[in-house]
């Protein structure tokens, strides 16, 4: 102990160098040198065999008292939007001529779509491209320009199920010599989705409420939720290129049906535990 008073009274030496100090240097040194000298008599306590924990924070538990579930279901919707994709593609020995020729065709396919009652609103062009058109010769390895294709597509989104094979078939007559489609989507998702919610809210719901009778406690308040998922599809039902009839240069009405889209969702429900 004789050793550890004189630790002590060379730190307060050194609290104090020579020169002047205020009153409040004099306090906070003689605080500092008191805490020195329990820190250097508590070290020396055989009483001490490990760290204290302050009884502030006995019994605290670091993991909440709750059960998290994840919930989910699908509902059924009926389809009203059908959007077709028809291209019409066309071959010219330059760049200008491949696209002089392509104008008049899809001119041609849209003032049809217009006879047949397609709004125009309901008519887009979209990914127009010229590029050209080359033969590999394997025995010479070299290739040889043949002239330049041009491509453009149009669009159509329709919202009547009854008049997509109509439409589809009166395009390819007009000169589209490529069609796909159509792709079945909903044009407000939001009442499909939200009853999705519900359905995966409750399930959820209904989880917990299993398990936690299955342990003897009930369940509190909604601690946390997450949407985890919602899906909202698109199916897309794509034709073959269609082909006119030479001799008569009529298209037969292709039979189309709609498909039922499947909204899906999913969330992540955490509950307080009752006990």
């Amino acid at each position: 102990m004789d050793g550890l008073r004189k630790d002590a009274d060379r730190a307060r030496v050194r609290l104090w160098p020579s020169g002047h100090m205020s009153t409040a240097g004099v306090v906070a040194a003689a605080t500092v040198g008191a805490i020195l000298v329990a820190a250097l008599l508590a070290g020396c306590s055989d009483s001490q065999a490990g760290t204290v924990v302050p009884s502030g924070l006995a019994g605290v538990v670091t993991s909440p008292n709750t059960i998290t579930v994840v919930g989910d279901a699908t509902v059924s919707s009926a389809p009203d939007e059908a959007v077709l994709t028809l291209t019409v593609e066309t071959d010219g020995d330059d760049p200008g001529a491949a696209m002089n020729q392509n104008a008049e065709v899809v001119t041609a396919v849209i003032d049809r779509l217009k006879r047949e009652d397609v709004d125009e609103t309901e008519i887009e062009t979209a990914n127009v491209s010229v590029y050209p058109i080359r033969t590999y010769h394997p025995e010479t390895g070299k290739e040889t320009l043949v002239g330049y294709r041009c491509q453009n597509s149009i669009k159509v989104t329709l919202t009547e199920a009854d008049e997509v094979g109509r439409v589809l078939s009166a395009a390819v007559e007009a000169g589209a010599n490529i069609a796909s489609g159509p792709v079945w989507k909903l044009s407000d998702d939001t009442e499909a989705a939200t009853e999705a919610l519900r359905k995966a809210t409750a399930k959820a719901r209904a989880k917990a409420e299993a398990l936690a009778d299955a342990q003897g406690v009930e369940l509190g308040d909604v601690v946390m939720m997450t949407e985890t998922n919602v899906d909202v599809p698109v199916y897309p039902m794509y034709e073959s290129a269609l082909m006119k009839d030479l001799a008569s240069g009529a298209v037969s009405e292709t039979p189309i049906s709609p498909a039922s889209l499947d909204i899906s969702a999913t969330v992540t429900v955490t509950y307080e535990l009752k006990r």
